[in-house]
């Protein structure tokens, strides 16, 4: 069989050789619905011939399509049929907000599509040739950044670094044409594009498409994923449920990133034989850098780099150079050249150790949160928040330092507040006493998605929460 060069070489390579198996199971919340590659394809090719009615003849890697984004049917469509005709695909999570999407979107000059068109429901689009002219090299999707420091960008990903990041998280966790994987996390997020998506055209495995663990409860039980990726707020969920109603009788391998995991979960879940495979990356690297492998998982670190790339410890600043990065920011040459070297390498901007013993990475956080105390401590916010968000009833925080002492402020779940000062306390023993807080207060209202106090994956923006909550 040929080698792909596009994640879509791939796709028609299973519809031709596998027709008749299952590639993909949807939740419709109100019922469940399957598809073989065959049916697929023909799918995709009905949505392409649309795209082109309404594009004319598409300039291949300049012709933008964008569309609210909701884990349905049509994402998988656009997606196929943008690569199938050369357009670069435009996904928006609906899930952040109207003013996100309207933000980011304003910015790009292209064709909306309104997904509520529900393309699988419409069979009379003529069929089209994929395009020759189709350069791996080229653009092939714009993800949009987490928006940690407030500004969102537009990250420009061509169909090689799709295809060969895909390919080196599938070397790290192998998965087969017999799993079923279950997807709950956007595909509007570089972390489910490459380690769901990707992987799923590349091994041919079933996958089971939802969103959030309310999507999970709906189809988990009835598609028995060997396979999961999800985020550790999922993940210490799924622990305190059924394991036969929540759909866990065959998982055997759970992908954990987005964001650290407690040592307990980890431990919890790989004493139940669930094999925690926790990874590293930015939207900027399509993502993965760092993933660790069924067989040399550990606690707190997120495996060695994959194949693919070179990697250098610049001032405890991990730089990355290699086949998966980005084009470039979308129409953003300043930015691009401030994070991209002239030799190509890239500054993540994290600061990382590497295990002595196991030569894996670990994420001690953002090189621009270190709160540095005036006794001359460090201390990694992102440290003491993970342990902290894993305490049941805390849904965020976010810890500052402010008038010389550390604050660390709650957005729980519900209003008991009965626990908070002990829970916190107890969870922390561990922690140094100058990184433990020296006061615990509750945000008045939520943290919100709107205000832009919270990116596209759940994670704080910080700039925009101390700019509301604390400068007024």
């Amino acid at each position: 069989m040929k080698e792909p060069t596009t994640l879509f070489d791939s796709f028609e390579q299973h519809a031709n050789a596998r027709p008749a198996s299952t590639a993909l199971i949807v939740d419709r919340q109100s019922r469940v619905d399957s598809f073989t590659w065959s049916t697929l394809a023909r799918l995709v090719d009905h949505t392409a011939g649309d795209l082109t009615q309404r594009l004319g003849t598409p300039t291949p890697g300049k012709t933008y399509v964008g569309y609210r984004s909701g884990n349905t049917l049509d994402d998988i469509l656009l997606t196929l049929a943008c690569a199938k005709i050369g357009a670069v695909n435009v996904p928006l999570n609906q899930y952040v907000g109207d003013k996100y999407v309207d933000a980011c979107w304003n910015r790009v000059n292209g064709l909306w599509v309104d997904t509520a068109d529900r393309y699988h429901a419409r069979r009379h689009f003529r069929s089209v040739k994929q395009l020759t002219q189709v350069d791996p090299s080229g653009p092939a999707l714009i993800l949009w950044t987490s928006g940690t420091s407030g500004t969102t960008k537009g990250v420009v990903l061509s169909h090689a670094s799709l295809l060969s990041n895909a390919a080196a998280k599938l070397a790290a966790v192998p998965q087969s044409s017999d799993d079923v994987r279950l997807t709950c996390l956007s595909l509007a997020h570089a972390y489910a594009r490459t380690c769901d998506f990707g992987t799923w055209l590349l091994s041919g495995c079933t996958l089971a498409l939802t969103y959030g663990f309310d999507g999970w409860n709906r189809l988990a039980h009835l598609v028995k994923p060997t396979l999961a990726n999800v985020v550790p707020s999922i993940a210490d969920r799924l622990l305190t449920a059924n394991p036969v109603s929540a759909g866990l009788d065959r998982l055997r391998i759970l992908g954990v990133g987005g964001a650290g995991l407690s040592k307990q979960t980890f431990n919890e879940w790989m004493s139940r034989g669930v094999a925690v495979t926790q990874g590293y990356g930015c939207t900027e690297t399509a993502p993965v850098i760092c993933s660790a492998t069924p067989q040399n998982a550990r606690a707190s670190l997120v495996g060695r780099p994959v194949k693919g790339w070179q990697t250098k410890v610049c001032e405890g600043r991990l730089v990355v150079k290699g086949e998966h990065l980005m084009i470039g920011y979308y129409g953003d040459g300043e930015s691009t050249r401030a994070k991209i070297d002239p030799d190509g390498w890239f500054d993540t901007g994290d600061l990382v150790e590497v295990d002595e013993e196991t030569g894996q990475y670990r994420i001690l956080g953002r090189a621009d949160e270190v709160i540095i105390l005036s006794n001359g401590h460090n201390v990694f916010p992102a440290t003491i928040e993970q342990m902290v968000n894993s305490l049941p009833n805390v849904r965020h925080c976010m810890l500052r330092y402010d008038e010389g002492r550390l604050q660390l402020w709650v957005d729980l779940k519900n209003g008991d507040e009965s626990k908070l000062q002990s829970n916190v306390a107890n969870v922390l023993e561990n922690q140094p006493h100058w990184a433990r807080p020296r006061s615990i207060d509750r945000f008045k209202t939520a943290l919100s998605f709107d205000d832009g106090e919270l990116t596209q994956k759940g994670t704080l923006c910080r700039s925009r929460i101390e700019a509301n909550r604390f400068t007024r």
